[in-house]
């Protein structure tokens, strides 16, 4: 016996509500034959997939393994059948695309907008994440496309990697910082400045911690952690906050005069963002045409 979409959508729903009620509800079906589903699953693998406890349904070393692969082929299925409604006009769907925070540059929104100019029906959605959950996102076939910074053995996990661009972060305060009046700020004058930053576990905030520890200084204080930079330019003119974000994200703030740059090459630095997909499997009609679009702005711009 093989198993088929309906065995895949039961597994997870038991997997992921831990309760076979709740999930039968969800599938619309009664539990005693979710039950059968399950238990019909398990045979076809060759191996108990939960454990049954009073206070819910627990996964085997087994079932954990076979979780993410199930996963992707519900959503490789799941993208199939998009494709096919889609194929003819690419009128309609979804383009799936997650990225770090700060990675939303120029080339990025331009590419969204032509895409939308040309198919006006279709939606984006796009996920905001560190690298990790991103290539978690990629693999579990919950976007398509990924952008971010370097990732150690990203080929290791059947995932595609390459340049997309470079960006560049700098130091920003609210106009009439008292930072603005130094004659020559250093490091050291940063300390009793609170920060507004992209969260802790970001490549950027990394960075920042790792250049005030090889000072020997206190790590930096973050009053304001977020992914948002609507946010993060409203929290900075909140008060004397200092930030460290891409400049191609805050230029209208600085042309508008509402953020400042404060040159600081202690802690300016630039980083390069790679492009990620899937290795496997081949891209629905929207990603593709959106992947094409991209290249030929960066390459136009070059």
């Amino acid at each position: 016996m093989s198993f088929n979409h309906r065995h895949l959508t039961a597994f997870v729903h038991v997997a992921t509500l831990h309760s076979l009620g709740r999930a039968a509800e969800q599938m619309h079906i009664t539990q005693p034959a979710l039950s059968r589903i399950i238990r019909n699953l398990e045979d076809t693998v060759g191996a108990p997939l939960f454990e049954r406890h009073p206070t819910g349904m627990v996964l085997t070393v087994h079932g954990q393994a076979f979780l993410p692969r199930a996963e992707l082929l519900l959503a490789d299925w799941e993208a199939v059948m998009e494709e096919q409604r889609s194929l003819s006009t690419l009128t309609t769907g979804t383009l799936r695309i997650g990225c770090v925070a700060g990675a939303v540059n120029p080339y990025l929104k331009r590419a969204m907008a032509e895409m939308l100019e040309r198919h006006p029906g279709l939606k984006i959605t796009v996920l905001d994440a560190i690298e990790d959950r991103l290539i978690d996102g990629l693999i579990a076939g919950q976007i398509d496309l990924a952008i971010g910074s370097d990732i150690d053995g990203a080929r290791r996990v059947n995932v595609r990697q390459q340049h997309f661009a470079y960006d560049a972060w700098h130091l920003f305060l609210r106009p009439g910082h008292p930072l603005l009046e130094h004659p020559a700020p250093v490091l050291e004058d940063l300390v009793a400045y609170r920060w507004v930053m992209v969260p802790d576990e970001s490549i950027a905030s990394a960075h920042l911690r790792m250049v005030f520890r090889k000072r020997g200084l206190p790590p930096p204080d973050y009053v304001v952690s977020t992914r948002s930079i609507t946010v993060a330019v409203a929290s900075v003119d909140m008060a004397d906050y200092v930030t460290l974000m891409p400049e191609s994200l805050l230029r209208s703030e600085v042309a508008l005069g509402q953020l400042i740059r404060l040159p600081m090459p202690e802690l300016e630095w630039t980083r390069e963002l790679f492009l990620y997909r899937r290795d496997k499997g081949s891209l629905p009609p929207a990603a593709r045409e959106f992947l094409s679009i991209l290249e030929a702005n960066i390459e136009g711009r070059r």
